[in-house]
């Protein structure tokens, strides 16, 4: 089996022919930092195998993750499954190489609170220590 990592530029031009982009990274991951893309699907790696059965097989599909080592696993497993390894492609580096390389993100919005425990000391306990 030779599944063919890409780069994110490569991944990004296989995505505006209309190849599938298909983000395998966590519910929570994707809130963080999501690609900025038509034609995603976000499948979490942790729930693959019950959800990857209505992936088109006539299409070509790019996988991503954050850091490229799921989203390998990823194609791997669908090529065991039937797809046509032709049409797998496994994004090197992940998001992280899509942002590097100045590719669209949507982040969420920062968020940062100076809220003070119900005590000064901190123990929650309602009353001084």
């Amino acid at each position: 089996m030779n599944i063919k990592e890409i780069t994110a530029n490569e991944a990004f031009g296989l995505i505006t022919e209309g190849a599938l982009l298909v983000d395998v990274r966590e519910k929570d991951e994707v809130l963080q930092t999501a690609f900025q893309v038509d034609g995603i699907e976000n499948i979490p790696y942790s729930t693959f195998d019950d959800n990857y059965s209505d992936l088109p097989q006539n299409r070509k599909i790019v996988i991503a993750c954050h850091l490229g080592i799921r989203s390998l696993r990823v194609a791997q497993f669908l090529v065991v499954q039937g797809w046509d390894e032709a049409n797998i492609f496994s994004m090197d580096g992940g998001i992280e190489a899509w942002k590097k390389a100045g590719l669209p993100v949507k982040s969420a919005p920062r968020s940062f609170s100076f809220a003070k425990p119900e005590t000064s000391c901190g123990c929650g306990s309602g009353g001084c220590c």
